[in-house]
């Protein structure tokens, strides 16, 4: 599976849009290309046919908790492990996607992680805050008895320039402490995503998706695109944070804020009639998955 899209999937000053559309910009090089040219240029190709779907409402869903069992066997570790340094796929570590850190605590405190790129605190399901590389504290409640300190951290892309490239590992980097008391025993769970990750989740039990759900879950939904599909532009207002999967691929990552509104979807990736759309949601339950015939960038 590729690795995961930066979050502006066009090229703002690029001659052709991610689609292969042309831009403003093309036809301002073409006529100055054609005030030199001693012969006239070629007449430019016609542009692929796009298509509008119907809309796409996810009928069924998974909490991130009951996916843990279909995911490759976990690390256990003393301490915490960043994702490259993950003791997987053979020894080269974890590139992209997210990593989930699991531990046993007892008591709450002054929790203090560095966390590559943000990070969501959980204890046990319910999530109690944010961290990232400005915010590396969180207070933690106290405890009437013991719970699960779950850590789900994302990595959103790399910098590919510059000396900050040697200092770009992902997840968590160093101890984790409560107290200035450092935690030791963690379960690291690795999500890259990969389509045999999808295959196997086909074979679990997907729950009704309920009015509302907060909190990290897989929901899915069956796009028609009838006998011969066409590129289209996925529109996901109504959800917060998360990416989308089509037919096991990745196809990018969606953000409330903007500032993309939509993705390109190539009608190459779809299939006659039926196909599998699977979100992982972040933050909180959406609604319908829209597609249109037009980007909105």
């Amino acid at each position: 599976m590729a690795h995961y899209r930066s979050w502006c999937l066009a090229d703002y000053d690029a001659v052709l849009t991610e689609a292969g559309d042309y831009t403003e910009k093309y036809f301002k090089l073409q006529k100055l290309f054609g005030s030199f040219s001693a012969i006239p240029l070629p007449r430019v190709p016609k542009l692929t046919p796009k298509a509008a779907y119907p809309p796409v409402r996810p009928s069924l869903y998974l909490p991130l908790w009951d996916v843990l069992a279909y995911l490759n066997e976990p690390v256990r570790s003393h301490q915490p492990i960043n994702m490259e340094n993950l003791p997987i796929n053979n020894g080269s570590g974890q590139s992209y996607g997210l990593i989930l850190y699991e531990k046993s605590i007892c008591s709450g405190g002054r929790l203090c992680a560095h966390a590559h790129d943000m990070a969501q605190v959980f204890l046990d399901e319910t999530i109690i805050g944010i961290l990232n590389e400005n915010n590396q504290n969180l207070h933690i409640p106290e405890l009437r008895v013991c719970r699960y300190l779950r850590i789900l951290v994302e990595n959103q892309g790399r910098v590919n320039f510059s000396w900050q490239i040697q200092n770009e590992q992902k997840g968590i980097t160093g101890s984790v402490s409560i107290n200035n008391s450092s935690l030791e025993g963690f379960t690291i769970y690795s999500l890259e995503m990969k389509m045999s990750f999808f295959e196997r989740l086909r074979s679990a039990t997907w729950r009704p998706v309920p009015d509302s759900h907060q909190g990290p879950a897989f929901y899915r939904g069956t796009l028609k695109a009838g006998p011969s599909p066409k590129d289209t532009f996925l529109s996901l207002l109504n959800w917060n944070y998360g990416f989308v999967f089509i037919n096991g691929r990745n196809l990018g990552r969606y953000w409330n804020i903007g500032p993309q509104k939509t993705l390109y979807l190539p009608g190459a990736w779809l299939h006659p009639e039926d196909n599998e759309v699977i979100l992982f949601e972040k933050m909180m339950s959406g609604s319908d998955i829209e597609s249109t015939d037009k980007p909105v960038l």
